[in-house]
């Protein structure tokens, strides 16, 4: 190679893609898990949206009233985390606990959203984290091909969800 050859910079560039593109799939799941998390509770999804480095889930409101719409918006909240890290355990060969770790950072706003909220639960923590999880596990082929999709598209209507 000569001095001035553009392999390093193809080669840089193409990694750096390489990254983003994987990061961008692991925001789609994230959101793609709300949506999940959504539709499981009885909140209909409008739709699902991605752009930079952040996504959107543009769904219902719940009654504060309603303990069980209460309880699954709890568990909705948690599902974005849960489905992050379940992208990071089965795509980047995280153990669980150290994709659930990883993916925590992704979701500080939905976990601090959800301490507040919580107090309105009807269960602690720990069993709401459970939930979100057996959920993404349970629908995690619907959860793969909707993020692909995501990620490619940058949006998805409700109706995939509702």
């Amino acid at each position: 190679m000569g001095w001035f050859s553009s392999t390093p910079t193809r080669d840089r560039k193409a990694e750096r893609d390489r990254e983003e593109a994987e990061a961008r799939l692991a925001i789609a799941a994230h959101e793609v898990g709300h949506a999940i998390g959504c539709a499981a509770a009885g909140i209909r999804v409008h739709a699902v949206r991605i752009w930079g480095d952040q996504g959107q889930v543009d769904a219902d409101g719940i009654e504060a009233s309603d303990q069980a719409k209460v309880d699954g918006y709890l568990v909705m909240m948690l599902c974005g985390w849960a489905a992050g890290a379940e992208w990071m355990h089965r795509h980047h060969g995280y153990s669980r606990s150290a994709a659930l770790s990883w993916a925590r950072q992704g979701a500080r706003s939905d976990w601090a959203d959800f301490r507040r909220k919580k107090r309105d639960g009807s269960h602690n923590g720990g069993w709401y984290e459970r939930q979100a999880q057996n959920l993404v596990r349970a629908n995690w082929s619907r959860i793969e091909r909707h993020a692909r999709e995501l990620a490619r598209t940058g949006r998805l209507t409700g109706s995939r969800f509702n």
